[in-house]
Parts: C-alpha cells; sequence; structure tokens
C-alpha cells in the first residue's frame, strides 16, 4: 500500500505544472478520466470496520487495509485504556485525540497513511473518559498524563520501540505537551491546535517545563492569543523545536481534508515523528 503522504506533494507540484490540463487541484483527475475500476481518491467508498473498531463508524477504504489490531492496556492504578496498533518500525507515535468523535477513531485515517510506509508504529487510546476508556479517580485535564504514560510504557516494551513521539490534535496536542513536560521517557511531541491554556494555567508553563523538542501547528483561525501563545511555546522549548503556521483547520483537519485526503502539512507532521 503506497503512502498517500508521500505523494500529495507530488500532486500539488504537478498541479502548478499544470498536468493533465485540469484546474480542479491537486487532487483533480489526469488526463484520462476515472472509471469504475480506476477511482479516484475522493470517490472511493468509505465502510464500517469489523469488530471492536466497528464503533469507529464508516472509515476511508484504506484504513480497513491498514492492519489495526485492537488491544486493551491495563493499569492497576489507572484504569483500562482501549487502543490500536498497526505498522512495522522501532518509531512509535502515540496517538492522541481530540473531545469530538469517539475516542481514538478520529486519527483512523491519518494513522492508516502513517503505517502505509514501513519505519513507524501507531498506538492511538482512547484517554480518559471518552471513548471507551474505564479511568479509576479524576483524570481529567493535566492527569490525563496518567493515560499516556500507559501507553508510552507499552510503547517501549511490547511494542520495542526505540524512539517515542506522542502527538496530540486539539485537547490531545495539549496532553502531548504535558506528557513531554513531565515524562523522561518520550523522545519529542507533536500539538496541532492544543489550547495553550488549561484551566486558567499556561500549559508547560509557557513551554519552559518541555524537556523534548517539540512540533506545534496553529491556525491563524484559532485567534491572536492562541497563536502567539503557541509561538512562545515553541520559543521557550528545547533547541529544534518548530513553529508551523497554518491559515485554516483545527486538530485533525490540519492534517487531511474532508475527503480524508492529505494536506502539506501531514508531510511535515510524519517526517517530524519518522525524526
Amino acid at each position: 500500500m503506497k503512502s498517500r503522504i508521500g505523494a500529495v506533494m507530488v500532486l500539488a507540484a504537478l498541479a502548478l505544472a499544470g498536468c493533465g490540463g485540469s484546474t480542479d487541484g491537486p487532487d483533480a483527475a489526469p488526463s484520462s478520466s476515472p472509471t469504475q475500476e480506476d477511482p479516484t481518491p475522493t470517490q472511493m467508498p468509505w465502510q464500517a470496520l469489523d469488530g471492536p473498531l466497528g464503533r469507529c463508524g464508516p472509515q476511508p477504504a484504506d484504513v480497513a487495509d491498514a492492519g489495526f489490531v485492537p488491544t486493551t492496556l491495563d493499569d492497576p492504578e489507572v484504569g483500562t485504556i482501549p487502543a490500536v496498533t498497526a505498522g512495522t518500525g522501532t518509531t512509535v507515535a502515540v496517538l492522541l485525540h481530540q473531545t469530538d468523535g469517539n475516542g481514538l477513531c478520529g486519527w483512523l485515517p491519518y494513522a492508516a497513511d502513517l503505517v502505509a510506509e514501513p519505519g513507524v508504529q501507531v498506538l492511538a487510546i482512547d484517554l480518559c473518559g471518552y471513548g471507551e476508556a474505564t479511568c479509576r479517580g479524576d483524570r481529567k485535564g493535566a492527569r490525563q498524563v496518567d493515560a499516556v504514560g500507559v501507553a508510552v510504557r507499552e510503547a517501549r516494551t511490547r511494542l520495542a520501540a526505540t524512539r517515542v513521539v506522542v502527538v496530540g490534535a486539539s485537547m490531545g496536542g495539549s496532553v502531548a505537551l504535558m506528557t513531554a513536560a513531565t515524562r523522561d521517557d518520550v523522545d519529542s511531541a507533536v500539538d496541532l491546535s492544543g489550547p495553550v491554556e488549561w484551566d486558567g494555567m499556561e500549559v508547560v508553563d509557557g513551554g519552559r517545563a518541555l524537556k523534548v523538542p517539540v512540533l506545534v501547528a496553529m491556525a491563524d483561525g484559532e485567534g491572536e492569543d492562541q497563536v502567539s501563545g503557541a509561538q512562545a511555546i515553541v520559543e521557550q522549548a528545547p533547541e529544534g523545536s518548530r513553529f508551523e503556521p497554518v491559515e485554516s483547520g483545527h486538530g485533525y483537519d490540519l492534517l487531511l481534508d474532508a475527503d480524508a485526503q492529505p494536506l502539506p502539512l501531514a508531510e511535515t507532521v510524519a517526517a517530524w515523528i519518522h525524526g
């Protein structure tokens, strides 16, 4: 299975060069019209998955081919954390979802692209209070890091990771940064649209508490305070950290369009994960 992430920049270049004579953008069909035997990506039917991931509803066709394996992470103190794994390699991306949707389900389309090429495994989890997670005690806010810690331990042990990157969207982005500020077994983090304040306090002390390099992406549409706050986090973060400005979108929408096709930031994040 060929990754759409690596192809997105090639498609964009072809569109700029006028290949195929189309004016409909990089996802337009080439010179020959598509047929039922040769559908374009936007025509591929979405389908529900079998087994436990059926709760995620219809997914892009390539998600079913990604080899997602549902599993459960149990911790006597934190609780029961549903998860899925896929891919091969010694780098593991721990994926933290945003508040809308059904827990880890929101990550499946991008995760399928990410593992289409060898080198990276994904471990997507339901955070406490979302999806089908059953956590002990009050694990809201900053205490979501406890659930992430269970996932990171799984990545280091059962998945044999030598590199762990925590990647979060919206709420998950803030949790990813908090994980990078409080744990020593994380190599880097990615924050997509994470709020820069949590319960009235600066996330990760405005970046000063971070222990590892981070990639932070924030759309202009989030507002000046959020954008400037995200930039400040990167400025105070360890060397190698990076801020990626985006015109529009939030969370997952920074990576994939409405047809689950990769946007330019998708390749940037994939390259960061690979290291």
